[in-house]
């Protein structure tokens, strides 16, 4: 690091001019320039430059040292200018990393219609429901559900949805007595592989369940502001497509995202008065504070495309 230094500030004098004319160009002091090719002069063992009060001039050696620090001053140049203009261009490759619940609704449509208008953008989405290393995967963007508690990435929300406990119709009268009892460990329960075995799902009284209860003959009647249920899983799916038609065909309960059960009629709630808290959606990355264009494009396309479909 202290040859390229020295290289572009040798170069720095010749094309100045002299010493303390470079100085200026470079805001440094004539002293800490002058130091410098002192310091590049011994290192490479001759003399570089014949320097006058009034004049300088290169050297033989000084000459083929100059016209490589140009070449490298050039490298550097085009290496910054392809940096900038890629930095700036919705083209090229961009890996995304997406849950199994999400890539179907959301992400793989925010990415069809983000190339759709710049045909240069060659997308590759990854689904998984672990978290993932981005650098040692090379991924660009991780959409994931919950914030990070503690990381030097990059994190922005672009979205939410509440997730909802169902079973089939089926399923709910041929365990009435059981759900009645709130018995919820005695239930099927249809898990994604990614919940484990003993769950427990918290939630919340919801506004209308209120006033219904305040419009009631029965007074006595009063429903918990929240609500711990417990489960113990028993079957198991490694997507959320998979936990949906295991739920459909009257396997047991099942929790899951709420626009995926808003399209099937054949579930309903397991609690209707209480519902799950909003899980916040958001868009990982490690560019830090300027993320490429290619990068704060695709987030923002995903923001648009939650948006869309709240």
């Amino acid at each position: 690091m202290d040859h390229l230094r020295h290289m572009a500030i040798f170069k720095q004098i010749v094309d100045s001019g002299s010493i303390s004319a470079a100085a200026d160009k470079l805001d440094l002091s004539k002293s800490v320039v002058s130091h410098h090719l002192k310091s590049l002069e011994l290192a490479v063992g001759v003399q570089l430059l014949h320097r006058t009060t009034r004049r300088q001039q290169l050297t033989p050696a000084g000459k083929d040292f100059y016209q490589r620090c140009r070449e490298l001053g050039d490298i550097s140049n085009l290496a910054w200018q392809q940096a900038r203009e890629a930095a700036d261009k919705l083209a090229g490759p961009i890996k995304i990393s997406s849950p199994h619940a999400l890539v179907g609704s959301f992400i793989a449509p925010a990415i069809a219609e983000l190339c759709a208008n710049n045909s240069m953008i060659r997308p590759h989405i990854q689904v998984q429901d672990r978290r993932i290393d981005l650098l040692g995967q090379d991924i660009d963007i991780a959409v994931r559900v919950g914030k990070l508690a503690s990381s030097n990435l990059m994190q922005r929300k672009v979205g939410q949805f509440r997730d909802v406990l169902c079973a089939s119709q089926v399923f709910i009268d041929q365990n009435s007595a059981l759900i009645q009892a709130n018995d919820w460990l005695a239930l099927d329960y249809i898990a994604n592989s990614w919940q484990g075995q003993s769950l427990q799902h918290s939630l919340q009284i919801k506004g209308s369940a209120i006033r219904n209860v305040s419009h009631t003959t029965n007074k006595n009647v009063k429903l918990p502001d929240e609500l711990t249920v417990h489960f113990n899983a028993n079957r198991y799916a490694d997507t959320s497509s998979a936990v949906l038609s295991l739920a459909k065909a009257g396997l047991g309960v099942a929790l899951l995202p709420e626009f995926m059960f808003a399209k099937e009629p054949s579930l309903i709630e397991l609690i209707p008065s209480h519902q799950c808290p909003l899980n916040s959606v958001y868009a990982v990355h490690d560019f830090g504070h300027t993320p490429p264009l290619l990068i704060k494009k695709t987030i923002d396309a995903l923001l648009e495309s939650f948006q869309f479909q709240a």
